[in-house]
């Protein structure tokens, strides 16, 4: 398995530096999304190792957690955006994109099936019925890894991009304005009722912000809420925040329902 990962990797890089950058700015917009590939891969393997799974299964996690946005390169080189809604879901372009080039070639047909399953959904509000059952145990429990990987490491890229000076990249943003004080009080609602907040609720930066922190209700496994809190996430994602009454007190009943409780 650990050649047929290395393979993947060699795919991967070659891939990637197939879609050329015409500015400085598309470059590094690719960029990230190269990075974010190869951290959630190390997200996902640490998780699965945590699990204590057998190492085909952390494989596996590895190269699903490399490969799941591999769809956003030809994405953003054919439509200049990484929104899905404007241009093309990058979830399925990926598997195309796999399948296209035999990618996944040097795994068994079943393991095959795991990984395209896991790129398939990692991108879902929530996930398939059938899927989400559990009937197919192995399936779910990859799945659930990209997806919490996924979640840890977007949330590192976007504190980055709120901390940074200046105005907000749009592409990253998905082109939500920067507008202080603004934000849209269903993001709240959704949390509070333990649900995800939609994309199509958002209204500004702010409300990207409150997206994010609605995701600990479809974090799949404790070691991901942890680590949520634990490396700052949750904090960081609040010093966004404007300062008003009502997300002060949002705030607090964020902490003291979801942060872990020190033993």
């Amino acid at each position: 398995m650990s050649e047929t990962c290395a393979c993947v990797e060699a795919w991967f890089e070659a891939f990637f530096a197939s879609h050329g950058a015409p500015t400085a700015t598309d470059a590094a917009r690719l960029e990230l999304k190269r990075f974010h590939c190869e951290m959630v891969r190390d997200e996902a393997r640490a998780l699965a190792r945590h699990l204590e799974l057998p190492p085909r299964q952390i494989t596996l996690a590895a190269v699903a957690g490399l490969c799941h946005d591999v769809g956003r390169f030809p994405q953003y080189q054919r439509y200049q955006t990484f929104s899905d809604p404007q241009s093309v879901n990058h979830a399925v372009l990926g598997v195309q994109s796999l399948n296209r080039h035999g990618a996944l070639a040097g795994l068994p047909e079943r393991d095959r099936t795991l990984v395209r399953t896991a790129i398939m959904v990692h991108n879902r509000h929530s996930l398939p019925p059938a899927l989400a059952s559990g009937r197919d145990r192995e399936a779910l429990t990859l799945a659930r890894i990209i997806r919490d990987a996924d979640k840890l490491d977007i949330v590192r890229i976007m504190l980055d991009h709120f901390n940074r000076p200046g105005e907000k990249d749009p592409v990253v943003f998905l082109g939500q304005p920067d507008i202080p004080g603004r934000y849209n009080p269903a993001m709240l609602e959704a949390i509070d009722a333990g649900r995800i907040g939609s994309y199509a609720d958002m209204t500004s930066v702010n409300d990207f912000a409150l997206l994010i922190l609605s995701w600990i209700n479809d974090m799949a496994f404790p070691w991901t809420r942890h680590q949520f809190f634990v490396r700052g996430h949750a904090k960081g994602l609040f010093a966004q925040l404007p300062e008003l009454p009502q997300l002060a007190t949002f705030k607090k009943r964020y902490f003291e329902y979801y942060a872990p409780t020190s033993s």
